[in-house]
């Protein structure tokens, strides 16, 4: 476990490594009354070799660099030894300020040398080698360095922590106080740093409920809300009413705040009729607005282009295909196999176990001859393995498909994509902005097939992209809802059928039998109440019951789900517990409070 933390006072003597980007630095730092630099490392923003500082961290070990000084915090602070005052003056900080003249600055004023720089600097003409660019050029550093400790001194009295205070003096240098001081809310620009983080400041600098920044702040945020909770916009009556409610400003205040935003385009507003004819207004973010817009806009542009291959004699085709495959298709999968072929976008949707796969697996058998460029993709590396496994052609994700990288996505509609044919699986889990994305970079020649569940529950990001399109009526829809004999037999299926229909789930498959007494079922429903008997029973059936019934590895093969981070039965303490039976005696390290194992299973949450 790592040390407490421990304050150092010294120089940083060398710097090894720096990363300009983030503020990641490397570096040997001699402290006070020692003989022997340490090597340091962590964010340190705005720094140069010879600078006196005061760090605060902890000690770790290193495999094999050994002992090193892990940087928490940082502040730059005087020297207070002529010896640390001629090096302070001499390092990179002051351009144009060599040793000598440094040495004779120090000699002239001694321990006074940084007061008369503060108080007096006009002083500094009566030192020889000093002129008047050099005394520009160092009086200009000093007031910088003298900036930069003023700031963080600033962002840490208003509660501001030291990283994010990095983050902030990043971007607006010197200006810093002043900005905060007209708007903290502006500091929500900065990645981390949220509505209620800045709120938190503003009233620390004696901010009213109702100050018009706060009003702007307010309204942004609660569109920022909805967004996580998967709206792209929001009604405005609504808007304004959930703001009074939750942050206590004034609706005349928002009122006016919603003009203006409005006016200044960080607002967009759209009015429509509801299913009652009354009309009503949506406020959206500008990002949603776009996107939303963009995905019909790119619909309509596909749907009412000349598609790159033409098919005729549909019926004689599919025939061919069946033979060849060995499949008779079912009424509705025949008429979703049509469908691909006369319509340039089409919709597959339907429950579990109804022939979505198989579907998609004899129109790629059907096209792929005929249309050699067919991209198969989903919205995540999971679904996409699924898709390549039960259909046998190569599936990429979204983001792969649109070749990713740190500044966006390089497939757009300047560099669109190749393929004549583009079929997505797990549709109800594409969020608004990914699609506007993807639709962007779709060729208008090309078809477009979206398979999915409509009735799964919607993406995680803002929007219910499918089910609008459904809803739309503008695209051909064909729905499954016919439940095959190989998927009838899970009473998983069966189970999630019922659910969507609003019937109450089959609970007693545990003490049923099957045709086949080799068959193993797949649902079971354990009755408990007590949280620490539930744990055991998961920890139980987990690692032991299952793994041995079913044949698979309670590593990779188990996936435990729960609705709740914290408590008995949350993510936090099942993880742990899990890890106990499962990895007990891995070497590790611990990181806010959660010990990482070697042969942990773990979870990529971003692209």
């Amino acid at each position: 476990m790592a040390e407490d933390f421990v304050s150092l006072v010294g120089t940083l003597e060398k710097i090894l490594y720096t990363n300009p980007e983030n503020g990641f630095l490397i570096g040997t730092f001699l402290t006070e009354n020692s003989i022997r630099p340490i090597t340091v490392k962590g964010i340190v923003f705005n720094t140069h070799e010879h600078e006196t500082l005061r760090l605060k961290g902890s000690w770790e070990n290193h495999k094999i660099y050994g002992r090193q000084f892990s940087i928490r915090e940082f502040m730059p602070v005087e020297p207070t030894s002529e010896e640390g005052m001629v090096r302070y003056l001499s390092s990179e900080v002051f351009k144009g300020i060599g040793k000598k003249t440094a040495e004779r600055i120090v000699k002239k004023f001694g321990k006074d040398t940084f007061k008369i720089i503060d108080i007096s600097p006009k002083l500094l003409s009566k030192v020889k080698g000093v002129g008047r660019k050099q005394q520009k050029s160092l009086l200009e550093a000093w007031d910088d360095q003298r900036g930069l400790r003023d700031v963080m001194t600033f962002l840490r009295g208003v509660g501001i922590s030291h990283a994010y205070a990095q983050r902030i003096f990043a971007k607006n240098g010197l200006n810093s106080i002043p900005l905060i001081k007209a708007n903290p809310y502006q500091l929500t620009d900065i990645p981390g740093i949220g509505f209620l983080t800045a709120d938190g400041i503003a009233r620390n600098l004696g901010f009213d409920n109702n100050s018009p920044h706060r009003a702007d702040a307010g309204l942004l945020y609660m569109l920022e809300q909805q967004a996580l909770n998967g709206h792209t916009c929001f009604p405005r009556r609504d808007l304004l009413e959930k703001t009074v409610q939750e942050l206590n400003i004034d609706s005349s205040m928002l009122e006016s705040s919603i003009r203006q935003l409005l006016e200044d385009r960080l607002l967009n507003c759209e009015k429509i009729e509801d299913a009652s004819g009354i009309e009503q207004e949506l406020v959206y973010r500008p990002r949603f607005y776009k996107a939303e817009r963009r995905v019909a806009e790119n619909i309509f542009r596909i749907l009412n282009s000349e598609a790159y291959t033409v098919y005729e004699g549909e019926s004689y085709l599919i025939e061919e295909q069946e033979r060849k495959v060995g499949l008779k298709l079912d009424p509705a999968q025949r008429e979703a196999v049509e469908a691909a072929l006369q319509h340039k976008v089409l919709i597959i949707t339907g429950g579990p176990g109804t022939g979505k796969t198989t579907i998609v697996r004899f129109i790629l058998g059907l096209m792929r001859t005929r249309i050699p460029a067919i991209a198969l993709a989903a919205p995540t590396g999971r679904a996409a393995k699924r898709i390549t496994e039960t259909t046998g052609a190569a599936a990429s994700t979204i983001h792969r498909l649109l070749e990713a990288s740190n500044i966006g996505f390089q497939r757009d509609r300047e560099n669109p994509l190749e393929q004549e044919l583009l079929i997505l699986d797990e549709t109800s889990m594409i969020d608004t902005l990914l699609m506007d994305s993807l639709l962007e970079a779709v060729p208008s020649a090309s078809r477009l097939i979206l398979v999915g569940d409509v009735d799964q529950l919607p993406s995680v990001g803002a929007g219910a992209v499918l089910s609008d399109l459904i809803e739309s009526r503008s695209i051909p829809v064909v729905r499954l809802d016919h439940i095959f004999r190989q998927a009838a037999d899970s009473f998983i299926t069966v189970n999630a059928h019922k659910v969507r229909r609003g019937e109450m789930p089959d609970f007693s498959s545990s003490n049923r039998q099957t045709e086949d007494d080799n068959q193993l079922l797949d649902f079971y429903f354990i009755k408990e109440s007590n949280p620490e008997k539930i744990v055991e029973k998961i920890l139980l059936m987990s690692t032991e019951r299952i793994p041995q019934r079913f044949e698979l590895d309670p590593m990779m093969d188990i996936q435990v789900l729960t609705p709740m981070h914290r408590g008995v039965t949350g993510a936090i303490n099942l993880n742990r517990k899990l890890q106990d039976v499962i990895n007990p005696d891995a070497k590790g390290l611990e990181h806010r409070e959660q010990w990482f194992r070697i042969g942990d299973k773990v979870m990529q949450q971003q692209n």
